[in-house]
């Protein structure tokens, strides 16, 4: 019976040793010299697989030397030549630019995975790649930004900028809103006051293509134009590099109602145009950093009148201080091709401010 006893003592220390090594040692891997190696892939890039190995950590295989692996990590993948991709086994053809997601991949004499949309089979090593899964977006984030300067002595100034946006997703719609105020005031007196508001409908057809509709109004009366309401539509595409930068294009037409100022020579006008539109977002994080490198421009152009354009553009630096909190260094920029008489043609302005995001 003490013999006994001995023996579960000694089952129940080794069973969870046991379960562990057999976890970590699911998958193996088989090189050209014949060695064979215990872990899990991680990555397969161009020319080499990077595999985890339970004695050697994180090593770099070139695909020449493999002959052969099972692993049971579920990762997506894409083929780099777009005539080998082969049907799935319920005959489904999958697009061979987009990713074949969530997949279980080994290699006998050649690749086979089992996936999402089914088992392929007859795939080359050469012939793919895997991708980092994109996490899927929060329901609702927004930030907001406070920039706020003052300077007294032989000239009392007193600048404020407050901006927010705000996203939020409803099945394949998003929404966008972004209100801007703006005011400086010199000596007692308003040298410049802006306000902006903009609200944007996005339809998802994928994770790509979208279609938009947007509401704009912007007040100036410091500027070439004094008040401006703008109705659009368009086609949007929304992009993400393996290097991080996501860009989001959009080209489409707006409906512009325009009001310009009165000036000592010529008297303000009110204008109804059609114009093409053109925006563009870049958002960078720097790699081996925290800091977001960031672009944002909106151009349009009237149709009847190719040469009278408005541009305003925004380019800058994120830098995550503490929590949510962030800072940001960004230079502005707002060009209009025909201003009215005595005005500039571009407004250019470097903003230092502090805000927070959730």
């Amino acid at each position: 019976m003490k013999c006994l006893k001995h023996v579960t003592l000694f089952s129940i220390v080794l069973l969870p040793l046991a379960l562990s090594s057999l976890a970590v040692s699911a998958g193996q891997i088989t090189l050209s010299n014949g060695d064979v190696i215990h872990g899990e892939l991680q990555t397969i890039h161009k020319d080499s697989l990077t595999w985890s190995s339970d004695i050697f950590g994180e090593i770099t295989l070139p695909k020449e030397k493999i002959t052969q692996f099972s692993s049971s990590t579920v990762l997506s993948f894409k083929a780099l030549d777009a005539a080998k991709i082969t049907e799935t086994s319920n005959g489904q053809n999958n697009h061979p630019l987009e990713a074949i997601k969530n997949c279980s991949i080994r290699m006998e004499n050649d690749i086979s995975a089992l996936c999402d949309s089914g088992k392929l089979k007859g795939l080359s090593l050469n012939n793919i790649v895997t991708i980092k899964a994109i996490p899927a977006p929060p329901p609702f984030k927004g930030e907001v930004k406070f920039g706020y300067n003052q300077k007294s002595g032989n000239t009392d100034s007193e600048e404020l900028d407050v901006a927010v946006s705000a996203q939020w997703r409803q099945q394949q719609f998003r929404h966008e809103v972004d209100l801007i105020v703006e005011s400086d005031t010199a000596d007692g007196d308003v040298v410049d006051e802006q306000y902006k508001i903009n609200y944007q409908l996005n339809y998802d057809f994928d994770d790509h293509w979208f279609s938009y509709g947007q509401v704009k109004y912007e007040k100036n009366r410091f500027s070439a134009i004094d008040e401006q309401y703008q109705v659009g539509a368009g086609l949007g595409h929304k992009l993400s590099l393996e290097n991080q930068l996501k860009i989001n294009a959009q080209l489409g037409a707006a409906y512009l109602s325009t009001r310009r100022p009165s000036t000592d020579s010529e008297n303000g006008s009110n204008n109804k145009d059609i114009a093409g539109r053109w925006a563009l977002r870049l958002d960078w994080p720097i790699p081996g950093s925290e800091l977001t490198v960031f672009h944002r421009h909106e151009l349009l152009s009237l149709i009847d009148e190719v040469d009278n354009t408005q541009l305003e553009t925004s380019s800058g630096i994120k830098i995550p201080l503490l929590g949510g909190i962030f800072s940001e260094i960004r230079y502005d920029v707002d060009y209009v091709s025909e201003p009215a008489s005595e005005q500039k043609h571009a407004d250019h302005e470097w903003v230092i401010s502090v805000g927070y995001n959730w």
